[in-house]
């Protein structure tokens, strides 16, 4: 063979593999489940929504999640309600879509409960790493398909995707496997993630005891100032300039040390709630404020009244001419005061029945000192961890409950 025939049979062999690729790559490799996954990856980067839709089944996999979690958390969790009632599911697939559109999570002014969940789950805090392996799933006949001696269809194609995936609080990574079908067009779309439950049970536990031992502090630290403002109240009954004083004095040192504290995942809901806590607490002291020196500011008038009052009686007695004064409509303004005061009363309590909802009554808790911790006794090493461990978390008195508060009015 001469030179010249050798390049024709080399560019006629380049053509015949090229078609062959060509032609594994439309009659086979695009109808596979590791195409649809390399697609979905690609629609994810490029925040293709409608393609993503294309490839994963969000109903069912959210669906599916969600019952799995109503399955691990406890009946008493605060977080039970809105896995039941179906708020997580439909917050949890709009959050979905809007990451994938973004290329990042929605964010929030204030974080929500159902965020902080997201986040305790590992849903805004997993990565992907890697494709493990994809395996096609034997083909399953339906029992009750078929006549008698006629050959049974097999059921729609299934396949199982593991990815691995890493949490940094649960701190290690995790093989989710996902299950796919093929749709009529023999693309392979998500539909359930096999083994969800066992991850979220796995990732909750660890961020549980953070999250229990931050609620810990927090209760403690809230309790504790309810003494110092039950103290304050019987040393001095009546809100006044020193009781307003001493009640923020009281309430610095709370925020200070709840400052300190290290936030966990899935406690930033908590945090938001805290930090709203002080802002209420500030702002009714101001209404406070603001009552006092309306009240010393209409016992200031009635004092100028009586003495002017006796000026016009010597100079009627005199025969002079008395100029009439018009009254300061001081009932009108106490009223808008009041009103303020109410309101901000208000939302104290909404705000503490919100903590509540979050940290739980106050139970009894003790720390049950070195021998406790020795045994390995999980609860006491946890109480003696924190500040005041030593003290009882009881139930205690909310001290600026409307019937705990000393009686306050621009009236007097």
């Amino acid at each position: 063979m001469n030179y010249k025939g050798a390049i024709i049979i080399g560019i006629l062999l380049e053509i015949l593999l090229a078609g062959a690729a060509a032609a594994f790559y439309f009659l086979y490799y695009v109808h596979t489940p590791a195409y649809s996954m390399n697609s979905l990856q690609k629609a994810v980067h490029t925040g293709n929504v409608e393609e993503f839709k294309k490839y994963v089944d969000l109903d069912s996999v959210v669906n599916k999640g969600v019952n799995d979690l109503s399955k691990i958390i406890d009946m008493d969790s605060p977080d039970k309600q809105m896995i039941l009632d179906g708020t997580l599911a439909k917050q949890t697939k709009e959050d979905i879509l809007k990451f994938v559109a973004n290329e990042k999570w929605p964010k929030e002014k204030e974080p929500s409960q159902i965020t902080a969940f997201q986040e305790k789950i590992g849903l805004r805090t997993m990565t992907m790493r890697k494709m493990e392996y994809v395996t096609t799933d034997p083909a399953i006949v339906p029992e009750d398909s078929g006549e008698e001696g006629e050959e049974k269809p097999a059921g729609q194609p299934t396949a199982t995707v593991a990815i691995r995936v890493f949490e940094p609080n649960y701190g290690d990574s995790f093989v989710l496997k996902f299950k796919m079908h093929q749709m009529e067009d023999e693309s392979w779309q998500i539909y359930e993630i096999v083994n969800y439950a066992e991850f979220v049970e796995a990732v909750v536990k660890q961020n549980d005891r953070d999250m229990k031992r931050y609620v810990e502090k927090v209760r403690t630290n809230i309790k504790n100032t309810e003494d110092k403002f039950a103290e304050l109240k019987k040393k001095i009954p009546e809100i006044n300039k020193d009781w307003i004083i001493g009640a923020e004095k009281i309430m610095k040192e709370s925020c200070e040390a709840l400052d300190d504290l290290k936030v966990p995942v899935g406690g930033r809901h908590l945090e938001h709630l805290l930090d709203e806590r002080k802002n209420i607490f500030y702002e009714m002291m101001d209404d406070y404020y603001t009552s006092i020196n309306h009240q010393e500011k209409v016992e200031d008038y009635k004092k100028q009244a009586e003495e002017q009052a006796k000026e016009d009686a010597a100079k009627a007695a005199r025969g002079e001419k008395v100029m009439k004064r018009r009254t300061p409509n001081f009932e009108a303004q106490a009223n808008k005061i009041n009103g303020e005061v109410s309101a901000s009363n208000k939302r104290w309590e909404e705000n503490k029945a919100e903590i509540a909802k979050l940290i739980g009554p106050s139970d009894e808790v003790r720390a049950r000192g070195i021998r406790a911790m020795r045994n390995n006794d999980d609860e006491a090493v946890r109480a003696a961890n924190y500040p005041g461990a030593d003290a009882v978390v009881g139930d205690g008195v909310n001290p600026l409950r409307p019937e705990t508060l000393p009686e306050v009015s621009v009236f007097k």
